[in-house]
């Protein structure tokens, strides 16, 4: 029985400047036809990547899955939407939870066909054999990242592997997330010989992404998570973790051996260009980035980001809300020399009464995950496309960044302490962090001293991975497989009062800050982010209470952000799973039930 493929159809949305018209017949699309030349082959698979960009994924609602860390928040009074996710305060009512759990599988389905189908048509081993075995590789790669998705937010799911036919049970139970992991992991392996290198755009899935892929799954199949009520809502290690750490180093030792991705040697320059809507073609940092388009879909740099207030009408570089925020005590995480510190986040934002291309400073429960700024979209989008909320920023799913970090942080847990290797990983990563007049001390001696023990080794790659990662929603999930989001999000609380109390560990931070415009009218100059101005105020500068020089009121609104952003967080139960939406269980004829809320 041949079957209509929507997944056609839809993928003409997200490829609509390509000839899809050089056939004979263009009204209806069966498997045969659609995988019988590698055009229709691609635009098959090209659906499998539309819906990533659809509005309640990546390019909106599953930016606040991923909140809820010491890093990145939202703050509001529970919505029973957005907020309720970014707060762990979802419920069984939350539709944005079934519109999620739809698209995911959605996608699956789709991957499903074109997995089923292509090695079987007769590109395989024609004059397309190789492209179409690259098609191949990417489909797997989707299924596996719609899967690892789909896990770290729910733990065990319904798995099916091949696509929907006529008598099948529609009515799937969950299976054990280790099944699926074990399964999908050496799915990927499988699949790496079809993939090729990148040679061209980050926007489609190559052998990189696939080694990356795996490990980052195997590393979080070797972490912890919450397990199901028959096991009493333990939280534990995938079944053979230690397996698992040697599949990661093994993936991460090959890809950094390629030589065919490499670290930007400018930190900035990664998100810059990202905003220009261009490619980083002679290093290849970004392994893989979900492409979005420009007035049509992905908000990064409105939705996350600097934040760009609302007047007036027509302002330089255009709206940005910016939800999500950071914490106080991350900006005096950083080293005040770390080249990222102000990338990640600043203290400032734009807009003032008269004026919304001028900075002017951010309150201390303001601040937000600076990466993500319509300032460096290039062309702007001010003027006329003022109120475009779409800026079609491209979001890096994963960074070469990432794999070298994964590699240190396996080589440490494989051999018991850090090998040369392992410092070696940590040690490219801060080079590029600071200048090389500070390598000595910030990078050698660095490095030396986090590498007594293999304890202390691991503690610097976890702050490590936040001073590289803020804003790429990321942290959340890396707290999950250590097994570390309870702890964190104490720290992030007792560090916030630490500063607005004077305690001798925060003592440095200035408890007022001095400021002035710059000379151009639009950016701001601050004179003492990182000490206390002592003496008589300088001419010239405003100034803003900070730290312990906050009002008291202020002082209680900075300890209710730091409780109400992650407000539904239980530490006993490390309840970081989200629950089924009733639509879900009902569809399932209540097979699937919310058995992992504890």
């Amino acid at each position: 029985m041949y079957r209509i493929m929507i997944v056609f159809v839809l993928s003409i949305m997200l490829v609509a400047c390509d000839n899809i018209l050089d056939t004979n017949s263009n009204s209806t699309f069966t498997e045969e036809t659609s995988f019988s030349n590698y055009d229709f082959a691609k635009k098959a698979v090209a659906g499998i990547y539309f819906n990533f960009t659809a509005s309640n994924m990546h390019a909106n609602d599953l930016i606040f899955y991923k909140l809820g860390s010491d890093i990145e928040h939202r703050t509001g009074t529970p919505d029973g939407a957005r907020i309720s996710l970014a707060q762990y305060a979802a419920d069984d009512g939350n539709t944005l939870v079934a519109n999620s759990w739809n698209r995911f599988y959605q996608g699956i389905e789709r991957a499903n066909i074109c997995i089923e189908n292509l090695p079987k048509s007769p590109m395989w081993e024609n004059e397309f054999a190789e492209q179409a075995q690259a098609l191949y590789a990417e489909a797997v790669a989707l299924r596996a990242f719609c899967y690892y998705e789909l896990i770290s937010f729910w733990g065990d799911i319904p798995f099916k592997t091949r696509s929907t036919q006529a008598g099948d049970n529609f009515y799937l139970p969950k299976t054990e997330r280790d099944e699926i992991y074990e399964f999908l992991i050496q799915d990927l392996k499988d699949a790496e010989a079809y993939a090729p290198w990148m040679s061209g755009s980050a926007e489609n899935i190559t052998k990189g992404f696939i080694k990356g892929l795996r490990a980052r799954m195997a590393m979080a199949y070797a972490g912890y998570s919450l397990r199901n009520k028959a096991e009493g809502f333990v939280t534990r290690r995938g079944r053979n973790w230690q397996e698992y750490y040697k599949i990661a180093n093994q993936e991460c030792r090959e890809l950094m051996e390629s030589g065919r991705h490499r670290l930007n040697p400018s930190y900035i320059g990664i998100f810059k260009l990202l905003h220009a809507y261009s490619q980083d073609i002679t290093n290849k940092e970004v392994l893989w980035e979900i492409a979005f388009g420009r007035g049509y879909s992905g908000r990064f740099g409105q939705m996350i980001g600097m934040q760009f207030t609302t007047n007036p009408a027509e302002p330089k570089y255009g709206r940005a809300a910016a939800e999500p925020t950071v914490p106080l005590n991350y900006f005096y995480s950083f080293d005040r020399q770390d080249l990222r510190r102000n990338v990640n986040v600043e203290l400032y934002n734009y807009g003032d009464a008269n004026n919304l291309s001028k900075q002017r400073m951010a309150s201390v429960t303001s601040l937000r995950p600076c990466k993500w700024r319509r300032s460096w979209i290039v062309p702007s989008m001010g003027g006329d496309l003022a109120t475009v909320q779409v800026t079609g920023v491209n979001f890096p799913v994963m960074r070469y960044t990432d794999v070298v970090l994964l590699f240190a942080e396996t080589e440490n847990e494989i051999n018991g302490a850090p090998t040369t290797d392992a410092k070696n990983a940590l040690a490219s990563i801060r080079q590029r962090a600071f200048p090389q007049e500070l390598w000595s001390e910030k990078v050698s001696r660095y490095v030396d001293s986090v590498s007594v023990s293999k304890e202390a080794f691991f503690n610097a790659l976890v702050d490590e991975r936040m001073w590289e990662f803020g804003g790429e929603l990321i942290r959340k999930f890396d707290l999950v497989r250590w097994n570390l989001l309870g702890e964190k999000l104490d720290k992030m609380k007792s560090d916030i009062s630490k500063i607005i109390d004077n305690d001798p560990e925060f003592n440095w931070v200035p408890d007022r800050i001095y400021w002035k415009q710059g000379d151009d009218g639009e950016t701001i100059d601050i004179l003492n982010p990182d000490y206390r101005w002592t003496g008589a105020a300088p001419a010239g500068y405003s100034n803003s209470t900070w730290g312990s020089g906050l009002s008291e009121s202020s002082k209680t609104s900075a300890r209710n952000y730091a409780n109400q952003c992650v407000s539904g967080y239980n530490r006993g139960k490390n309840n970081h799973l989200f629950p089924l939406n009733q639509a879900i269980m009902n569809a399932s004829n209540n097979v699937l039930q919310n058995d992992l809320i504890p």
